[in-house]
């Protein structure tokens, strides 16, 4: 999830977002119902709940359960070690902020080239798993962008073919410990083509383009949240909705996975 620019939005609202759920391993299988739910679920709402349950994510979400549990030891560390990693290039190296949150963002170029120096200590043990996470979702939401771009009634282009040119793609690791109810970034769009979140915690605010309300939404059964982002949006000629969303903090720590997927790079 990345800044794109804020805006002056209604108050919060203790109401709930009901997004739709789609089936992945459906997906797969080009079956036709499932596809128009898809591309229906990105044009009204701009997200929806990936189911991911079948064979073919089975191993991919064992791995990622061990990716959290070493990301939470690397944040666990002192500071000066985590600070290490910061490299002030955008989409690149660790962030923390005063009110608690910390993330450190894994470039696709640098995983694909086997470069690890991105890597700390903690994620070192566990290297292959982090590479299989990121390589998978990279290939699920190439799959469903490209599965997007054609099934609409008018196609549109999507520069997705190319896993060799990930461009600033990137997988984002990280936790947030703030206070309840603390505000973790304000209104925004998404950067890039599609965005894919695993989250333990409800902490996420979408404004209801239907109502002009604030609206949570909740966790379901720790499925990811996919949504649309400005690149997809922009190529679909705004028949892809860009979702407005916030952060806001609950009461309980968040553990968070996160990949954002660009076109590919000239």
């Amino acid at each position: 999830m990345t800044f794109k620019m804020a805006i002056d939005t209604p108050t919060s609202s203790t109401k709930t977002l009901e997004l739709e759920v789609v089936r992945y391993e459906q997906l797969r299988r080009n079956d036709n119902a499932e596809v128009r739910k898809l591309a229906q679920a990105l044009s009204d709402q701009g997200m929806l709940f990936l189911d991911l349950q079948g064979s073919t994510a089975k191993q991919f979400l064992k791995d990622l359960q061990t990716v959290i549990q070493h990301q939470r030891a690397f944040f666990e560390q002192p500071q000066e070690e985590k600070s290490k990693y910061h490299t002030g290039i955008r989409y690149n190296g660790f962030y923390t902020s005063p009110i608690g949150v910390e993330k450190i963002h894994l470039g696709r170029k640098e995983q694909m080239a086997g470069d690890r120096s991105q890597l700390p200590e903690a994620l070192q043990l566990v290297a292959d798993k982090v590479e299989n996470v990121s390589s998978f979702i990279d290939k699920i939401l190439r799959e469903i962008g490209m599965t997007l771009a054609s099934s609409m009634d008018e196609r549109f282009p999507a520069s997705l073919q190319d896993a060799t040119r990930p461009g600033q793609s990137h997988l984002t690791l990280g936790i947030s410990k703030a206070r309840a109810g603390t505000p973790l970034m304000d209104g925004h769009t998404d950067d890039g083509f599609l965005t894919l979140t695993f989250y333990d915690e409800p902490f996420l605010e979408v404004l209801d383009r239907s109502t002009n309300e604030w609206k949570l939404v909740e966790v379901n059964r720790n499925m990811p949240i996919l949504n649309v982002a400005a690149q997809s949006a922009k190529n679909s000629g705004g028949r892809l909705y860009n979702p407005w969303h916030r952060v806001k903090m609950g009461e309980n720590e968040i553990n968070l996975v996160m990949f954002d997927l660009f076109e590919d790079s000239n």
